[in-house]
């Protein structure tokens, strides 16, 4: 099977072709992170292998990366989306010295020949929904907070206009009702999909969790997707042990906190 590693950007995606033993069959870029783009880049991979035996590696880059992956898995590929810091860790244990595009492109097919990472499974449109949902949440409570703080200080000054004062009520109003109309179609996309109903239902069970906080975890895990154990779930929340000890001298041991930062904190919140 050939690794087709990605670097991709927003705008730019670099690619390089590696066969089984590692050696570079060819590379492209910059090509356009558009649908037109990618179909170039598929149509040159034909040309080399069918693509039901192309690996594809690339590492998770925020929403950038989302169009290339489906483009593939869609094609038949198999999808590895692979996280940055194994990337990053990958490059010093080779001691790789220089970064460009074209470098890490062809550093993340390396990492795909060498490391043979697992595929990448696209969520179902109601987790994807669910996920960005709760992240909106995040993000207008944020808002949210910094208008309640500004209206206090105007509150708290000597004299402050009253069309600041109106405009900050406003917002604050706004953001306000934004939360309770995401809360509510939180329930019910949950309410409306049968296996996050369950998986909502079994969680509520548990003490100290309450709505907010099971819908998120649902999300963050992906369904408890590929999270079989109590001790993968505490390690992908970063909550899993890290010991330090060498010979004789013995460290203070702590959370490894390498994990989904928004578990760990909705875990420590139930808690």
């Amino acid at each position: 099977m050939l690794v087709l590693g990605m670097d991709i950007g927003k705008r730019e995606v670099f690619v390089q072709l590696q066969d089984a033993a590692g050696t570079s069959l060819g590379q492209r870029g910059p090509l356009a992170n558009t649908p037109a783009g990618l179909q170039q880049l598929s149509d040159w991979a034909r040309k080399w292998a069918e693509l039901a035996e192309l690996h594809v590696v690339m590492e998770a880059t925020h929403v950038y990366r989302e169009r290339c992956a489906h483009h593939f898995q869609s094609l038949g590929c198999v999808v590895s989306v692979v996280n940055p810091t194994q990337i990053k860790y990958f490059a010093r244990s080779v001691l790789r010295r220089g970064k460009t595009d074209a470098m890490d492109a062809e550093l993340i097919a390396r990492y795909g020949v060498v490391m043979h990472p697992g595929s990448w499974t696209p969520p179902s449109t109601a987790l994807s929904d669910l996920k960005q949902l709760t992240r909106e949440r995040e993000a207008v409570l944020v808002r949210r907070t910094q208008e309640q703080n500004h209206l206090q200080a105007l509150q708290d000054a000597h004299r402050a206009s009253e069309t600041v004062v109106k405009l900050t009520q406003q917002r604050f109003d706004l953001m306000v009702g934004q939360v309770g109309e995401i809360e509510a179609a939180m329930r019910a996309l949950m309410e409306a999909d049968e296996t996050l109903s369950q998986q909502l239902k079994l969680l509520l069970s548990v003490p100290g969790f309450a709505f907010v906080a099971a819908a998120t975890i649902v999300a963050e895990t992906v369904g408890f997707a590929h999270l079989d154990t109590g001790r993968a779930i505490s390690a992908a929340a970063g909550m899993a042990p890290s010991p330090h000890q060498s010979g004789s001298k013995r460290g203070q041991g702590r959370i490894s906190k390498t994990g989904n930062a928004r578990l760990r904190r909705i875990a420590y919140l139930s808690a």
